[in-house]
């Protein structure tokens, strides 16, 4: 038994994570087993997030003031949270992976960046290139200049040189 001041201290945090969390996504998770979610926690984990179970009493007293109020009616029956707070990709994809391949697990509602979404959003989250495709992409984009000035100069130097030999050729010949 948790006493008061444990619960206390488990409503502080879940508040604050609520508070902080860019993503927030509820699941039912009823019917899963204790290895089905050691496995989830572990997918979330890799992916820079966190998966709590929490009693939905204590749920309720940590969401009000924060953008999870906005999906109160959700905190009902076996409730768990996904909380991201640095790759929220990332995090999306895992979540989406993992509810696609486990059907016990079931998307509920989130809250990405203190907006109500549902799961189609999510899922369009989940297909957002990651962040190092993003980084590869746009050092691509800056690089493909500076190699295609170089490849101009190269050329016009190469063209230049071949004029100069014609000319000289023709010198010769004259």
């Amino acid at each position: 038994m948790k006493t008061r001041k444990d619960k206390a201290v488990i409503i502080e945090e879940l508040k604050e994570k609520f508070e902080k969390a860019p993503l927030v996504v509820l699941t039912d998770f009823q019917g899963m087993t204790v290895a089905e979610s050691n496995a989830l926690r572990r997918v979330l984990k890799e992916a820079g997030a966190e998966y709590r179970v929490v009693k939905n009493t204590l749920m309720r007293k940590a969401y009000p003031g924060t953008p999870v109020e906005q999906i109160a009616d959700k905190f009902v029956g076996p409730t768990g949270i996904a909380f991201a707070f640095e790759d929220i990709v990332a995090a999306a994809k895992a979540l989406k992976k993992f509810i696609e391949e486990d059907e016990k697990l079931k998307f509920k509602a989130a809250v990405i960046e203190g907006k109500v979404a549902d799961y189609s959003q999510l899922k369009a989250l989940a297909s957002v290139p990651s962040r190092e495709e993003l980084l590869g992409q746009l050092a691509f984009t800056l690089k493909y200049p500076v190699n295609a000035v170089a490849w101009s100069l190269e050329n016009l130097f190469q063209k230049l040189v071949y004029v100069l030999e014609n000319l000289k050729s023709e010198k010769e010949t004259a």
